[in-house]
């Protein structure tokens, strides 16, 4: 007797493990194709406001008047940042940019560069419709002083065109393999269940309530879903790590915060759908008569 109770319970047990290692799977599977996804989307945030937008002021205009535009600048609504970068300063850059060799020189002891204030965008105003009425705006409310907005029209379309498509499609997969685990999720649950269909069955017809029965269950399916969320979890951060050591841009996708945002997502996700899917699978068997179990 004791044999055959020590045999179920290694059964229970193996059963157990196999639920939680076909969780383990799926949830790593969609926890690295969302961390993928908000790590793009991330990485396209940080370009966009990394993006200078040169403000070329006429040289009348004193250092004092410009520090004071360049407040003013920083705190528009739809700037991100804004610093002053002085003619010798932009001469500098320009010349280490190309190596210290160029036709361009000093004419006359006069910088042929413009002092300016480089500006940058928020994400939510980085559009070519947007940077037209910021630079109509700018015009005006400078007018005499700011000679020049320069930047390249062609960016605007460029980076949210291009990096929007990619995260769409990858949205689209991710869409297409979160239906797969809903389904692989919930094979395996009923699986597991399956093997305690006369477990449940015995426990209604000793005068079980629907209520008592389905509690152990739902415990176990939310101890099932934490753990394997945890685990994911972690193999997704290992992960992560492994690539960064062979592949160092890895890192600028993501940080703390966002791996956090996927541990949680992927942690509520399979409490949810372990629960869901449990509570289905024993309405089911709840349903059927002795008969109908064999």
């Amino acid at each position: 007797m004791s044999k055959v109770s020590g045999k179920g319970r290694k059964g229970l047990r193996t059963a157990y493990v196999s639920t939680i290692v076909g969780i383990v799977m799926v949830l790593f599977i969609i926890g690295l194709v969302s961390w993928f996804v908000l790590g793009l989307n991330n990485l396209k945030n940080d370009k966009i406001e990394s993006y200078e937008i040169d403000l070329f002021f006429d040289n009348s205009v004193n250092t004092l008047e410009l520090g004071l535009i360049e407040e003013e600048i920083a705190n528009k609504t739809y700037t991100s940042g804004a610093i002053y970068r002085s003619s010798e300063e932009a001469w500098e850059i320009y010349t280490n940019e190309i190596g210290g060799d160029t036709n361009l020189t000093v004419i006359d002891n006069e910088n042929p560069i413009d002092q300016s204030v480089i500006m940058t965008l928020k994400k939510e105003y980085f559009y070519k419709d947007s940077m037209t009425w910021i630079e109509t705006e700018l015009m005006q409310d400078y007018s005499g002083r700011l000679l020049e907005v320069s930047y390249q029209p062609e960016i605007f379309v460029d980076v949210n065109q291009r990096l929007e498509k990619l995260v769409y499609f990858i949205l689209l997969i991710a869409c297409m393999l979160l239906f797969i685990a809903i389904g692989m999720i919930n094979n395996t649950i009923r699986l597991a269940l399956f093997s305690k269909r006369f477990l449940i069955k015995t426990m209604q017809l000793v005068g079980a309530t629907p209520r008592f029965i389905r509690r152990p269950f739902f415990w176990s399916a939310i101890g099932q879903g934490f753990i394997s969320g945890i685990i994911a979890g972690i193999m997704i951060l290992g992960l992560i790590q492994l690539l960064s050591r062979y592949y160092p841009m890895i890192l600028d996708m993501t940080d703390l915060t966002l791996y956090f945002y996927v541990l949680g997502g992927i942690i509520a996700f399979g409490v949810l759908i372990t629960i869901t899917s449990t509570y289905f699978a024993l309405r089911k068997y709840l349903r059927l008569n002795l008969d109908e179990l064999y």
